[in-house]
Formats: structure tokens, sequence, C-alpha cells
């Protein structure tokens, strides 16, 4: 309007992001062309980084293998000279050791991979070591069929897409497939990107999983409604792992440790479905926070149809759904992960309790079902009050774990510790 001054909001933009592209240049010099020319066109800079132990490189990357590997200690005639998998693990070092690099110095808001299983494992190993809420994305041909995702995303929050075809030149199918990865890492470094900040709040964790669930959401629920911020993790391997690094790392400053059913897999030779997170309990000790422990779901292994034991039958087992079994543990094999459980607690320096439901460790365990052993739980109760140090807060309760009244004892328990 004529005469008239109009204020208008102008929105800020975003500055560049500069989104690093690990990849064999040997091999993915088309596809990383086409990835890095969309990057461009987007407003933002592609950081190209080769990863290729193949003798000829027909692209020059904006870091050269000859300088990722001088991130790790090596030059490239030592790792030209070494045998495949040397080669490999060689290269696996030094990416690691240069991604880290690069986002500690603030030179990448973003990384991409892509390629087959070598291109895959080496990214995975170096996307790990850059922190939660990073942006960071793999496009595979192994991500996929019946692959485990610990070979892609070990236990950071890797962003996973199937790359459909192999990589072997571009065409109408990699294509679209490979714009997609390049709009997502976009977006995240866009819109996304923030890292973990408990804005100085303390967080207490809490471990979980099907068995154990009500009574642990009860109680959490119930510390949150006093004002506990709790964060939860799924206690089947890559969650207890994640939750040991945290404390370590000091995001979290306590622990209701509830399930701890990834110890029977780590009992087993780290066998089974809930394999992966060894040594439990070791960095709430280490770290001396307050620390509530109950042995849910100790009682039983997690096995797929192809892991199945010698002895499955004696043992005996139910389905929990068409491709998992919860399988008996023997009593000799509870009550050694009784005694690891109290060794490990022994090291603490922190305010620790632990509490013995005498009524079962899970569901499925009240009487006449499968997971009924209240003879081992009494042998359990003897072997905590004789092996736990004496300033080490042990009860018991009658109720089963899975008795709304002891979610209640835990949450009152959990509180106390916290309140000391």
């Amino acid at each position: 309007m004529a005469g008239k001054a109009v204020s208008e909001a102008v929105p800020l933009q975003k500055p560049m992001a500069t989104i690093a592209v690990a990849a064999c240049c040997d091999t993915k010099y088309h596809e990383i062309a086409f990835v890095t020319d969309i990057v461009r066109k987007s407003g933002n800079a592609p950081l190209t980084v080769d990863i290729s132990t193949g003798p000829h490189v027909p692209m020059q990357a904006d870091i050269t293998r000859e300088e990722v590997l001088a991130a790790g200690g090596y030059t490239w005639e030592q790792v030209h000279a070494m045998g495949k998998s040397d080669a490999i693990s060689a290269m696996t070092e030094s990416i690691t050791a240069m991604m880290s690099r690069l986002c500690a110095e603030g030179r990448i808001q973003g990384a991409l991979g892509m390629g087959g299983l070598q291109n895959s494992v080496v990214c995975s190993a170096a996307f790990r070591c850059l922190p939660i809420g990073f942006p960071k994305l793999i496009c595979s041909t192994i991500a996929c069929g019946a692959r485990e995702f610990e070979t892609v995303v070990g236990d950071k929050d890797i962003m996973v897409t199937p790359s459909i075809v192999d990589f072997a030149g571009v065409n109408p199918i990699n294509e679209v497939v490979l714009e997609n990865a390049v709009a997502a890492i976009i977006g995240m470094t866009s819109y996304g990107g923030r890292r973990i900040d408990t804005r100085g709040q303390k967080y207490t964790a809490t471990t979980l999983m099907g068995i154990t669930n009500d009574t642990v959401m009860r109680a959490s629920d119930i510390l949150s409604a006093r004002g506990v911020h709790m964060i939860s993790f799924h206690s089947t391997g890559i969650g207890g792992k994640v939750m040991e690094d945290m404390i370590r790392e000091g995001v979290i400053s306590a622990v209701m440790d509830l399930s701890l059913h990834e110890m029977t897999a780590e009992y087993l030779g780290d066998y089974g479905y809930s394999r992966g997170a060894r040594n439990r309990l070791a960095a709430a000790a280490e770290m001396g926070i307050p620390t509530l422990v109950v042995p849910g779901g100790i009682d039983f292994a997690c096995l797929r149809p192809g892991e199945l034991m010698a002895d499955q039958e004696e043992r005996g087992y139910v389905w929990h759904n068409k491709d998992l079994t919860h399988t008996k543990l023997w009593e000799h094999e509870i009550l050694d992960i009784t005694r690891t459980i109290a060794e490990r607690l022994n090291r603490s320096t922190g305010k620790t309790e632990v509490i013995l439901p005498m009524g079962g460790l899970r569901t499925l365990s009240g009487p006449g079902e499968p997971f009924h052993k209240p003879e081992t739980i009494r042998k359990m109760r003897d072997i905590f009050q004789q092996e736990l140090k004496e300033e080490i807060i042990f009860k018991t309760s009658p109720l089963s774990f899975c008795d709304p009244g002891f979610a209640d004892l835990c949450a009152d328990e959990m509180y106390a510790l916290l309140q000391e």
C-alpha cells in the first residue's frame, strides 16, 4: 500500500551444511558423482571421503585415502602390501579416526555412506563414533533380507536404506533410491542434527522388555509423576549396552535396572537374540550412581529356531512369537548369573539396593505356569544374603514381579535412593 510502510518477517536462512560422502572411489565413482551433484544442487556442500583399498582410483576425493589412512597411523604403501582383510581393518580404523576428527572440528554436519558389505561395514564403524543426534545414513546392499541390523547400525542412530540393486553404475532404480537417500540426509541436516542435551536435568534410566514391561512402566510413571526424569532402554542386547555407555558419558545419573535378561546371553557365551550387552551393571558401579536392581528375566534365554539348544525339550520353553522362544535356564545357570550380579554390584561405590520378588521374575511365573520356580528364587535369596557386601541394601518381597504392588514398591525404593 502506497505511503505505508509494511514490515514483513524475513525467515532466517539456515547455513549451508557440509555432508561427508564416504565410499570407495575405486568402485563407486559413478554413484559418488551422482550423489555429490544432488548435494551441490540443494545448496549444500559435499565432502567426498575415499575409503577404497583397491589398487586404482579413477576419481580424486576431497579427502584421499592416503589422508584417511594417515589419520589412523598408516601409509598407503603399508596398506597396499597387506592382505584384503588386514587392509580393510586398517581402513576401518583410519576412517573412524577421520570421521571423529571432522565432526569434532565442525567440518561436517552430516554423513552419508553407500555400498555393499565392505563399504557398509567400514562406514558403519566410522559412523558409530559420531554422536547420537548427528545426521548419518547408509545406503546399503545388505540392509535387507535375512541380515541383522547390528552389522549396519550397531549401537548408534544410523539411518539405513536398502539400495535395492547393487552399486555398479547409475541406473533408473538406484537413481531414485540415492535421490531419496540424499534428500533424507539433507532433511536431517536442515531440520535435525540436535545433540543430546539434558538441559541440566538429572535422568534416571530403567530397563524393560515384553515380559517386564507393565511393571517397569507403572514404576516409571509413578516416578515421573513425582518429578523424576526417566529414560527407558529395551533390554534385549543393544538397549543395555547403550544405557551402560550413557551412564559412563554422564547422561544418566541414576538407574532403576529391573530387567537383567541380557546377562543370560552373556552367560551363554554371547549367545541368543539378546546378545551384545556384555558386563551389565558395571557402569553404574564404576560411576557410583544410585542404583536399584531387580533380577527380572534372568531365568530364560531368548532363542530363534536356528539357535535352539541340544537339550531344548528337557529344558522346556514357550513360544514368545513365531520367531522367538523363551527357553528355560537350568537352576544352576540362574544361580551362576545371580552370583555374577552380586559380584558386579559389590564393586559399586554408590547407593545400591537389590529387591528380589519371591513370587516370580517375569510373566508366566505363577503357580502352574512355565516359569514358576519358587525353590530357585529361595536359593537366589540365599546367595544375595551371603554374597552382597553389607553396604548394599537387600530386600525381598512376597509379590511376583508382575504384581502392581511390586511396581509400587520399586518406585518407592528408587525414589528414596534419589532423596538420600
